[in-house]
This record gives C-alpha cells, structure tokens and sequence, in this order.
C-alpha cells in the first residue's frame, strides 16, 4: 500500500527564498506576521479528516511563537525544522549550516517535550553543490530530512537525484549512528516534463484530479507520495511582495483553491507523518550508491 505524507514548512508570508528583494533576517520583526492564523486555520482543516502531518517550522517561527510549536505536538502533529534563518544552503557555508539547523533544533525541542528528528532545507537546496550537509545533518543529531528535490526548478532542486528513500551515507554521528534517511520529492512525468505535482504552484494550479491521477500514476509501496504547503498558500489576503510577473504567479495563483484541494486529498487518501514511516521503513531501504541514478 502507497503511502501518502502531508508535510508544511511554517514560515511567513515574507519567507519567499531567491529574490532581488527578499526581506533579510533581521528585518523580520518589521512585518505583519499571519502564520499563527494561517497553520492554525491549516491545521483545524487536517484535523477535522483525522490526518496528522509533519510540520518543518522555521526556528524563527518557533522563537517568536513558542506556543504554536506546543499546540501544533499537542494536536498530535510531528515537529520538524526547517533551519533558523531561511538560508539557501547552497549559499551558504558549512559553519553557517551546522550552526543554523543547531539553533532551529535547540529553539524547537526547547518548545515541546519531544525530540525534532527531521530537517528540510529552505527552498530545496540541499543539491549536488552542498555534499558536506549530509553529514552535518547527522553529526547534529537529524535522522532524516527531505530536502531533495528530484527535478529542476527556479533554484534549488536536482534532477538527477534518487527519487526514493534512500540512505545517504555519512560519517558516524555523536550518536553512534552513520547516515540520514533521504525522503525525497518524487516528479511525475505529465505535459511533456518533469514536474512536482504535490506542493508548490503546481498544486495550486492543477485541478484536483490532475493531482490525484499523478499521486495514483506514481503511488508504489516502496516510496510515498509527499504532499508540501507553506501556511500563507491559503491566505487569500497575505501581503505581496514585489517581485517578476512569472514569480508572482507561481506564488500567489489559485490561492482560494488551496482549502479545498486539500481536504479532497483529506478524503481520498490516508496520511501519516514522515517519522512514522521513516521509523517502520528505514531498515529496509537501500543505500545511496553510484549505480542509483533518478530512473530507478
């Protein structure tokens, strides 16, 4: 049976990575912050199916908004970060990585009485360009991230990375344990291209049942279909920032669409966090090797 895994990144409105004019961490406090609102509003919707997903919060988010990291373990929901700063890794260094995705997990397992055990980069970018933060992410005490984007986009993404589960392999972790579990963003192949159906503007685009007919199309039991969201894809009235004709429709087209995309998947399908399946899964998956390439 195919799993399906509902993933947010809770970030805010103003937490759009690769722009000319992206706001700068310590401006953040300047603006008007709806994602309080907005995950919660996102939340009563999954709750109100019974699906529980796997949230990748920001740790700035967590730091201003300690208490929606409690409710959102409380309602049952599993607590995974998404760095400090929304920095592009591949833009980044390693002391700058290891002492971001350090400060994200301080600030989160500061918040609950749990442990954060997943990570996913900002924008995708954990890419070819950034082999080290495999590694880090393990000497940090990650047992697995979904960072990899197996297919072009603006920035970020790879379309030559292994498309399912995998092991990467790393050095030995303070733990003892060597290698972060790789849950990455499968593509279909629809319209003559590569593309991420399940997340982004191509979920707000397509219709519902393109989406479906894709997740069915590509469902196999050895890898799950992994649906993403950011909290302000269902805010119909978020600010917008300035930015080129072709970035403002992949960011804001078919906003009002959003709420009921999601509870039609609510209701097809059934969901898990990433946890829960990386935790009955891992023993079984293959390690990355030289011989796995993305058409496997």
């Amino acid at each position: 049976m195919t799993a399906h895994i509902f993933t947010i990144d809770v970030e805010d409105w103003f937490h759009i990575s690769d722009l000319d004019n992206t706001p700068l961490v310590g401006t953040w406090h300047e603006y008007e912050s709806r994602v309080e609102r907005n995950l919660r509003d996102l939340l009563d919707l999954l709750d109100s199916h019974g699906v529980k997903a796997t949230c990748f919060f920001l740790g700035w988010v967590g730091e201003k908004f300690p208490g929606l990291v409690r409710e959102t373990a409380a309602r049952g929901h599993e607590v995974a970060s998404h760095g400090y700063a929304h920095e592009l890794v591949y833009e980044i260094t390693p002391e700058v990585f290891r002492a971001d995705i350090r400060r994200a997990k301080q600030i989160l397992e500061g918040c609950f009485a749990g442990t954060v055990q997943g990570y996913r980069a900002p924008g995708f970018s954990i890419t070819p360009q950034t082999p080290w933060a495999w590694d880090i992410l393990a000497e940090e005490g990650y047992r697995y991230d979904s960072s990899l984007f197996a297919s072009s986009r603006s920035f970020g993404g790879d379309p030559d990375a292994y498309p399912k589960p995998h092991v990467r392999p790393s050095g030995k972790s303070e733990g003892g344990s060597s290698g972060v579990v790789a849950m990455p963003l499968r593509p279909a192949r629809a319209f003559g291209k590569s593309l991420i159906f399940s997340g982004g503007g191509y979920l707000r685009l397509l219709p519902t049942s393109a989406i479906t007919f894709l997740a069915d199309k590509l469902a196999q039991p050895d890898a799950p279909i992994i649906y993403y969201i950011h909290p302000r894809e269902i805010d119909v009235e978020q600010p917008r920032l300035p930015m080129p004709f072709g970035r403002k429709f992949r960011s804001y087209v078919n906003l009002s669409s959003t709420r009921g995309k999601i509870a039609a998947l609510c209701r097809r399908y059934e969901f898990e966090r990433m946890i829960d399946w990386v935790e009955a899964n891992e023993t079984r998956l293959p390690t990355l090797s030289g011989r796995m390439h993305a058409s496997a």
